[in-house]
């Protein structure tokens, strides 16, 4: 079996999407809240963990700035890949559309 952090984006979507399909139909409405409010609580209070982590790393790690730049670099072209990949099917189903 394979690490969360190995799953990709969409894996990890659809991995979410059958557990809580498969918890969710095994509860009453009742049970549903309260476990879905309680995994969401669990979920914020590690994004509070991973947030003041983020604060605190660049603080340290601050002497090293060019090889975080590069990283920057390195992950907004690929961001920038990204998006241009999705203007283009976005055009090619518009004009699909239009046809």
């Amino acid at each position: 079996m394979k690490k969360i952090e190995e799953y990709t984006p969409n894996e990890l979507a659809t991995l979410a999407t059958i557990i809580g399909i498969v918890i969710a139909s095994k509860l009453n409405i009742n049970q549903q809240n309260l476990v879905g409010n309680f995994l969401d609580g669990v979920g914020q209070t590690i994004f509070i963990i991973a947030a003041q982590l983020q604060n605190i790393q660049p603080q340290a790690g601050n002497q090293g700035g060019d090889n975080a730049n590069d990283n920057s670099n390195s992950i907004n072209m690929d961001l920038q890949k990204q998006i241009d990949e999705l203007k283009a099917s976005i055009k090619k189903f518009q004009d699909d559309m239009n046809s």
